[in-house]
């Protein structure tokens, strides 16, 4: 297009100069050529009437004038003087005629052995010739100029066809491959450079596919093997602690045995200690296993940071006595009435844990300095720093991998090896942060971050909310059916998964469409209801698939979407959908939807849904009616939603930020959408709305820092909000 444009302006600027400067100037050389040429002409005729001029023969004069006159058109008029006396020889009338636009005078002196006889004056006018070529040119341009354009068109479509097209396809179809549609594919239409690299996008797309359902196989195997390894650690976990309860408990009954030799309460000690250490080891893989497999629970509550702390100074206290190591503390009273939001126990483990290694792998008569300070932004800091051997910075990242000492193995210390690993996924799951420096020879430093609160702020914080009456949904009123859900996000499957077996429906859950499809081949279902953005396979792709095939044309499909604009809507039923449900989804909406379209109906009664409304202010970022209706009124089903929604809305958060960064549209606006939906299903309406800001300005290709400095604020409040909920409610338990 741009090269289209460019050739058409050069071409009108050469009209331009064709019409204001080349055909102007034309005109003067061909009249001054013409003028030349009667210049010439007036000069034979002067010769040839030389002798009737010197014979006075004015008759043949007359007649070889006029005879000129009739051969030469151009020729206006002439008049012939006498020279020496001045009379008008030719014309005989007088000279009258008057100037006309394009005449031109020319003079001819007649003259014989050097003596004048007479002067002749001509009058010449080639304006019609002038216009006659003028006209000529501005027709030959004319054409030219358009088929210059006829040209160009043709070359424009032809690029367009050939070049343009192609590539547009290829764009795209890698647009469609970047968010997991694996079945894409470009026709090839031209055997040149381009078909080249359509069949290369088309080859490597079929690779990039395989690829993906060989990773896929390989992550249900590798999830199943891990679900298995889980399930395995939690039996093995009551089958040896069994034992090394009687082991220990009977090697502890040595020490006050009075008929026990030395030697007997040595070894008993010794199996004890041994017992012990087993013990640990247990846990601490057990702990790992339940981190790995994500069934690690919390529970969180406001815990003075101080407190804890001393608790855990005074609990490796004898520890560090025994290997000669001294603690000192650092501006401990800080943290007087700070606290962290945190799983006590948890933290306390996560303390318990630095300090033993400060201590382990220090120095014979080192020291430990624990540094405690509370930032002007609420951020308390707590670096535990050792005068061990410490390590290189190549080893840091080595310290955070199951079962790496680091080369201690084959030292007198025991250690796992895990219980750093562990250390860092508890901090990180319970919002903190960890920082390892060290160098060698030179001590190590573990600083641990976590956001801190005031006295004040978490007395002001524990107000209960309104209380809310209990909900009975009357399960009855459903038959029974089977359903499955194909949902990528864990809040809406948590959402969905509830509000499913409140109504007494048996489901099926599935984290994308390629998995839904699976599911389906070996599973007979009643309904299927579908979110539309999925990875892999997307809701209208698993639709299409589905309805092409006779075997599922009994199954129900419902989509599950935040969009409900009419083209999506359309897109819906297009694809084969029998309806739609918009997020969030109300629990007595859901109910309807699957009395309406659920076979075999024979109790088609609809309880309302009483929500008592939510007047405290402390949860101002959540809508408490459109929650209820969602999920009922029973707070252990929200904070098992809050639970899911805390799990991924982190990582959500931090990818929307770096793609922010990196302008990254297309995953930015992937997983706007994502915490968007996740928003809506803990009723976050507010953080839903801003996601909706940032997924549509990414879908335009277009930024807002501010929109993302919204986001950061408004996120950290529901965060705060949905943890505050969740205490209030595990305190009245």
């Amino acid at each position: 297009m741009q090269s289209f444009i460019a050739v058409m302006v050069f071409g009108f600027l050469l009209i331009c100069l064709f019409v204001f400067y080349a055909l102007p100037e034309q005109a003067r050389w061909v009249n001054d050529g013409l003028s030349k040429a009667a210049q010439r002409s007036l000069q034979q005729l002067s010769t040839s009437i030389t002798t009737p001029l010197l014979t006075r023969q004015y008759a043949e004069l007359y007649e070889q004038i006029d005879s000129q006159l009739e051969i030469q058109p151009n020729w206006k008029a002439i008049r012939v003087v006498d020279t020496a006396t001045q009379n008008q020889l030719y014309p005989l009338n007088e000279w009258l005629r008057e100037s006309v636009a394009g005449d031109v005078t020319l003079k001819e002196r007649v003259e014989f052995l050097d003596k004048p006889l007479a002067e002749i004056t001509l009058v010449v006018n080639f304006e019609t010739e002038v216009n006659e070529a003028a006209k000529l040119h501005y027709t030959l341009i004319y054409i030219q100029f358009f088929i210059l354009v006829i040209f160009f068109i043709a070359l424009a479509w032809l690029v367009d066809y050939r070049i343009t097209t192609p590539l547009r396809s290829l764009e795209i179809a890698f647009s469609k491959l970047a968010k997991g549609n694996f079945d894409c594919r470009v026709s090839v239409q031209q055997k040149n450079e381009i078909g080249s690299v359509t069949n290369s996008f088309n080859k490597m797309a079929s690779e990039v596919a395989n690829s993906h359902q060989k990773v896929n196989a390989l992550r249900i195997q590798a999830e199943s093997a891990s679900k298995a390894k889980s399930d395995f650690m939690a039996n093995m976990s009551h089958e040896l602690r069994t034992p090394l309860n009687a082991i220990l408990g009977l090697a502890q009954l040595y020490q006050y045995d009075s008929n026990a030799s030395e030697i007997q309460k040595e070894n008993a000690q010794s199996i004890y200690q041994a017992g012990e250490h087993l013990l640990l080891l247990i846990n601490d893989v057990l702990d790992l296993t339940s981190i790995e497999s994500g069934n690690l629970q919390f529970n969180f509550e406001h815990a003075p940071v101080k407190e804890m702390l001393v608790n855990c100074i005074e609990l490796v206290s004898e520890l560090a006595r025994v290997e000669l190591v001294s603690l000192h503390t650092h501006d401990i009273d800080s943290l007087e009435g700070v606290y962290l939001y945190v799983d006590k126990r948890r933290f306390k483990q996560v303390l318990l844990n630095l300090l033993s290694n400060a201590i382990k792998y220090n120095k014979v008569r080192g020291k430990i300095d624990i540094r405690c300070k509370v930032d002007s932004d609420t951020r308390c800091n707590i670096d535990i720093e050792d005068t061990g051997c410490g390590f290189s910075q190549d080893d840091i990242l080595r310290l955070f991998k199951p079962f790496d000492r680091l080369g201690a193995e084959t030292s007198k210390t025991h250690g796992t090896g895990i219980g750093l690993v562990i250390t860092k996924e508890l901090i990180e799951r319970m919002q903190g942060e960890l920082k390892v420096s060290s160098k060698i020879d030179n001590g190590s430093c573990f600083k641990v971050s976590f956001n801190s609160f005031t006295k004040d702020a978490v007395v002001a914080e524990h107000i209960s909310p309104t209380g809310v009456e209990a909900t009975t949904i009357n399960k009855q009123a459903l038959p029974l059916i089977k359903v499955l859900v194909a949902e990528d996000q864990l809040t809406n499957q948590q959402v969905l998964k509830q509000q499913l077996t409140m109504l007494g429906v048996d489901s099926t859950f599935a984290n994308n469409g390629a998995q839904a499809w699976q599911i389906l081949q070996s599973n007979h279902f009643d309904m299927l209801l579908s979110d539309i953005q999925m990875p892999l396979l997307n809701g209208l792709e698993l639709a299409k698939k589905i309805r092409s095939s006779k075997k599922y044309d009994e199954l129900i499909i419902i989509a599950v979407t935040a969009n409900i604009m009419k083209d999506n809507i359309e897109a819906c039923y297009a694809c084969g959908m029998n309806g739609f449900i918009t997020k969030p989804v109300e629990l007595e909406s859901l109910k309807s939807l699957l009395m309406e379209h659920a076979k075999g109906i024979t109790n088609t009664e609809k309880n309302q849904i009483e929500v008592k409304e939510q007047t405290s202010c402390t949860f101002t970022q959540l809508d408490m009616p459109l929650l209820c209706s969602m999920l009922g009124n029973e707070p252990q089903t929200h904070c098992l939603v809050f639970n899911a929604f805390l799990q991924t809305a982190c990582e959500q958060v931090k990818l929307i930020e770096a793609f922010t960064h990196s302008a990254n549209y297309t995953d930015l606006a992937f997983q706007a959408h994502g915490l968007k939906s996740s928003a809506k299903s803990v009723a976050a309406l507010k953080l839903s709305d801003i996601c909706q800001k940032i997924e549509s300005l990414a879908e335009q290709k277009k930024l807002d820092e501010t929109l993302f400095f919204e986001l950061e604020m408004t996120f950290n409040e529901v965060l705060a909000q949905l943890k505050i909920y969740c205490n209030q409610y595990e305190q009245q338990e």
